[in-house]
């Protein structure tokens, strides 16, 4: 989700370029070839501060067993095209990822395999100075949205050349959407006086939190939570502590459960009238009506129409 600054990427899978001319090596296997370097080289924007180079894809909308790719692309630097074939081996490398993490702040984890795939040995081919493999992410089963993945990507070794200095390995994080993730216009109002006051044309965003479940994002507050109606055309932040999330039965669109993920106060679906309608239409306007403490006093009764992808 392009939010997660996964998120994975993100998740409508576009090419990651890396861009760099980078002739330092850190193998002298021949002193003749000291310009002829392999390295990672995407022409993407690079957005780590520091250190390791970090790249992010969106990868769009996937729903489970669906797959998304992105391109990797190993340079030869030297002068003219490769004098022959050269054969790269590349390998995750979790050492990167960890200083990687630690010069930036991040908290990226290696996905698993079954998640996140990419050839370990690839050949830039006489004459040329380039070769693209393709990595390919996966929403398997084991594929985990609490937590932000990133592939750590590293040169081994080379048949000829020298590995760059400072090239050789980069960090591939994306994000992963599902079909309820976007953002909307929320209406609705609480049925708790005197906090009942109508609430509309509030922009919130449905983010992607599990497979077919998304949280209630409001980005005027920057974080998980709802709005609630304090005076006629007035709203307020109600705190993080109260952040519905929704989840839906991927085949009929019906509501299953909501529950909370901002605290300990419990979140359901809603007891009272109008319950069960609680659904994506076919225009994509969600019906979502959710209580706390187990209580009908305390609902809100909501209505999103949707505007467009985050």
């Amino acid at each position: 989700m392009k939010n997660m600054k996964i998120k994975i990427l993100a998740v409508s899978a576009s090419v990651i370029m890396f861009a760099s001319c980078l002739k330092e090596a850190t193998m002298n296997t021949d002193p003749s070839q000291a310009t002829n370097v392999i390295e990672l080289n995407n022409s993407g924007d690079n957005i780590a501060p520091s250190g390791i180079a970090g790249y992010y894809e969106d990868l769009g909308v996937l729903a489970a067993g669906d797959t998304a790719k992105f391109n990797i692309n190993v340079h030869y630097t030297g002068p003219g095209t490769a004098p022959a074939d050269i054969v790269v081996t590349l390998a995750t490398d979790a050492t990167s990822l960890a200083t990687y993490n630690t010069a930036n702040g991040t908290s990226f984890e290696v996905p698993p395999a079954t998640v996140a795939s990419f050839p370990k040995s690839v050949t830039i081919k006489k004459g040329t100075s380039q070769t693209t493999v393709i990595a390919v992410v996966k929403l398997s089963t084991d594929f985990d949205f609490n937590k932000a993945y990133a592939l750590p990507i590293k040169i081994t070794t080379v048949s000829s050349g020298l590995i760059s200095g400072n090239y050789a390995a980069s960090v591939y994080s994306f994000g992963v959407r599902n079909k309820y993730d976007g953002v909307y216009k929320l209406s609705g109002y609480h049925t708790r006086v005197p906090y009942n006051f109508p609430y509309s044309n509030i922009t919130m965003e449905m983010r992607t939190v599990g497979a077919t479940a998304v949280g209630f994002y409001w980005p005027d507050a920057g974080s998980f939570g709802h709005p609630i109606g304090v005076g006629v055309g007035s709203v307020s932040w109600y705190g993080s502590a109260i952040a519905p999330v929704v989840v839906f039965d991927p085949a009929t669109n019906v509501v299953t459960n909501v529950f909370n993920q901002g605290g300990a106060t419990p979140i359901d679906i809603y007891k009272g009238a109008g319950s069960g309608q609680g659904r994506q239409a076919a225009d994509k306007t969600m019906y979502i009506y959710w209580r706390y403490n187990a209580n009908d006093a305390r609902g809100f009764l909501d209505t999103l129409k949707y505007v467009g992808s985050r």
